[in-house]
């Protein structure tokens, strides 16, 4: 093959990858159910008491589903993380009332199912309820 062929199939073949672009258009993303949550994921249901795992309008539950973190009266959303030595350091964006605005909490995970959330100097340990296997919109109004 001549230098001039290869030099003409090149831009045939640059030309048709351009025109390939043009056509595409912007790509829109996809909801998509989440990703896979793996065996030390916090998806699931909590509650501060035990007791109140059945109890679905309990006052003192949490339900963490994916980047949400849903309390009674707060939905909040994950806005970063920071894995720190014995904890995670979690920003949150947080809608409702009282809760409304930013939120930075440390999250510590017990062998035993517990949660403990730490936001200044408060510390709250939930009991974990359900565990979830993947982050999705049906935990919400389950028992807890």
């Amino acid at each position: 093959m001549t230098v001039k062929r290869l030099y003409a199939l090149a831009a045939v073949v640059v030309l048709a990858g351009v025109a390939a672009c043009d056509q595409a258009g912007p790509v829109t993303p996809q909801d998509t159910p989440g990703p896979m949550a793996q065996s030390s994921a916090l998806n699931g249901t909590y509650n501060l008491l035990r007791s109140n795992c059945g109890d679905t309008t309990s006052d003192k539950s949490l339900v963490i589903d994916g980047n949400k973190f849903i309390f009674p009266s707060a939905t909040c959303t994950v806005v970063s993380s920071e894995q720190q030595v014995n904890q995670t350091r979690v920003t949150l964006a947080c809608e409702g009332s009282p809760a409304a605005g930013n939120r930075v909490v440390n999250l510590q995970r017990s062998p035993d199912g517990t949660l403990r959330i730490e936001e200044n100097s408060i510390t709250l340990t939930y009991f974990q309820c359900m565990k979830a296997s993947a982050s999705s919109s049906s935990l919400v109004g389950q028992a807890m």
